[in-house]
């Protein structure tokens, strides 16, 4: 039997609150009024289910929560320029440069050109660069701890600094203040099958969860395949690769500076022009080196 995806589990919760109709949470009794899934018009928010409960003294409270699996390793995946800035501020192009100079000959030594599948990197294959993510656990070669405050660890977190939309998202239809500001931490396996009760004894406050949590970058590869002459998607870079045709062969200069910047579709295209005036395709792709360097 497969796992439950994410969404299965989110929804299975959602479920279980409402079948219940109330809970325990640090001693007090709750009346359900609201559960629900936030929708910002656009992307997600960092709330993954949004609660309204209300008390014996009639005292109502909100329960903004952010579900975690347990097996999952992904804070943030194909960051945007404009999603580091919410993270670490306005240099936050230069705190993504020093944390990969750190792993610099990871990238200078690492192959641009596959002819034949290597790993995971099919054959065929030329690299444009890396994309930039946020994990909770090292990932790869590429990848190095972020230094980081604790005021950033909160907002990776909670989603503090995200776009207006999406701290004010839709919860059932109707707009929401805040509800897209996650305010607790909820570590489960997939499977929800315990009762409403021990799922909230498990909530952690996210400034009290991030105190001791390290946060690790990784760079993923975004390649180039001759085989369908595609990539996948027009991803912001970290690092990229400025490839160009330098007497009658083929160079590719590693680019550190200004990350996530370049995006895929800029490099991809241009690799294609470099191919075509080459006539390299993927039907006569060993023909690449003689214009290596």
């Amino acid at each position: 039997m497969t796992k439950p995806n994410f969404s299965q589990t989110e929804s299975s919760l959602i479920k279980l609150f409402k079948d219940s109709g109330a809970f325990k949470f640090q001693g007090k009794s709750y009346n359900l009024l609201n559960v629900g899934k936030p929708s910002p018009s656009q992307g997600e928010c960092k709330t993954d289910i949004y609660i309204q409960a209300q008390d014996s003294n009639n005292f109502k409270k909100e329960f903004k929560i952010s579900i975690k699996q347990n097996n999952a390793d992904f804070l943030e995946n194909k960051i945007r320029l404009e999603r580091a800035k919410e993270i670490f501020g306005m240099n936050a192009q230069q705190v993504i440069q020093n944390s990969i100079a750190r792993i610099k000959p990871a990238f200078e030594s690492d192959q641009l050109v596959y002819i034949e599948k290597n790993g995971r990197t099919g054959a065929k294959s030329i690299k444009l660069g890396w994309k930039f993510e946020l994990m909770n656990k090292p990932s790869g070669n590429k990848s190095g701890l972020m230094m980081l405050s604790q005021a950033q660890k909160v907002d990776i977190y909670s989603g503090t600094n995200l776009g207006h939309n999406k701290i004010h998202s839709r919860v059932n239809n109707q707009v929401v203040q805040n509800s897209g500001i996650a305010e607790y931490i909820l570590e489960t396996s997939p499977s929800i099958n315990q009762s409403i009760d021990f799922y909230m004894s498990k909530l952690v406050k996210i400034d009290s969860f991030v105190r001791n949590k390290n946060i690790y970058f990784a760079c993923k590869a975004l390649n180039y395949r001759a085989e369908g002459d595609k990539w996948d998607g027009d991803r912001p870079l970290a690092v990229y690769v400025d490839w160009q045709l330098v007497s009658n062969k083929l160079i590719g200069k590693l680019v550190y500076s200004n990350p996530l910047s370049k995006r895929g579709n800029e490099i991809g295209k241009n690799l294609q022009a470099i191919l075509k005036k080459l006539n390299i395709s993927s039907n006569n792709f060993q023909d690449i080196k003689k214009y290596l360097a």
